[in-house]
């Protein structure tokens, strides 16, 4: 019983209490349990490789969507999104996540901010 458990609640460190679980040099400002799995090992690995890794934003219901200016059909309406914040050369992230198979769209925004998605690939 305790495995099953402890399985059902392992992306559950964005729940008070269940922190301990991810053991990441990532924050998790925004809900993690609905981000798929290969997006949260991206920003793992950009986490192991520049730093300290600050999500901001995953998902978003549609009036925050259209608040934030986002894309009527963002991929963060249906939490295959991942904005963060990470130091870094932001030429050496973007090749970085480039890289990355798991990532479609990617964007960086001043000040240390990147955009990453499961969508096709592409960048705006």
């Amino acid at each position: 019983m305790a495995l099953v458990l402890a399985a059902s609640v392992a992306g559950c460190s964005s729940i008070p209490g269940f922190g301990w679980l991810d053991r990441s040099n990532v924050t998790w400002n925004d809900t993690k349990w609905c981000v798929p799995g290969a997006l949260k090992r991206v920003v793992v690995r950009v986490s192991e490789r520049f730093g300290h890794v600050t999500v901001t934003s995953t998902k978003r219901w549609w009036l925050e969507n259209w608040w934030k200016g986002g894309a009527p059909h963002s991929k963060h309406r249906s939490c295959e999104a991942v904005d963060f914040n990470v130091r870094g050369n932001p030429r050496k992230v973007i090749a970085f996540l480039k890289a990355q198979r798991e990532v479609g769209g990617y964007k960086y925004y001043p000040g240390g901010h990147y955009h990453i998605d499961n969508g096709r690939r592409r960048t705006w």
